[in-house]
């Protein structure tokens, strides 16, 4: 309950916590800790199970506030789906939530384009080469890269 209280988390991420912290607590002998451990777990997904049924946590309102928060940082589609991903959440529930998600991801990329690189000189190569990786490196698709660039001109 109190890592619920201090912000919220993904199913996958309690159940790492939970099973790293009581883990160490288990005191047996060598050849029970298999045992004590697949119990521990058994354990940890019934409270994952009774948190999810109650609404004290749910896994896509947590994907949806992690999507708003990190296009506010500035990062594009491809990168908050990685990290998702890296969190250990559904790719398909990521991607379908990345795609209803009412953000303007072209203007948000030309936000950071702007905030990156003071004067965007359209007619050199080069710096258009380090906006498309500097944008790339944010995650953002090549409709987007290609939108930002364009108002720039």
């Amino acid at each position: 309950m109190q890592l619920l209280a201090q912000r919220d988390h993904s199913s996958y991420e309690l159940t790492r916590k939970l099973t790293l912290f009581f883990s160490k607590k288990i005191k047996c002998a060598e050849d029970d800790y298999p045992e004590q451990l697949t119990q521990l777990k058994t354990q940890i997904e019934h409270v994952i199970k009774h948190c999810t049924q109650k609404h004290w946590m749910d896994d896509e309102q947590y994907i949806e506030k992690y999507i708003f928060m990190r296009a506010n940082k500035g990062y594009g589609k491809y990168k908050i789906s990685l990290e998702l991903k890296q969190r250990g959440l559904s790719s398909d529930l990521n991607k379908k939530l990345l795609n209803i998600a009412d953000i303007n991801w072209s203007e948000i990329a030309y936000q950071q384009l702007l905030k990156k690189f003071k004067v965007i000189d359209s007619k050199n190569n080069q710096q258009k080469q380090k906006v498309v990786h500097f944008l790339t490196s944010r995650g953002f698709t090549q409709n987007d890269i290609k939108t930002a660039y364009s108002l720039l001109t």
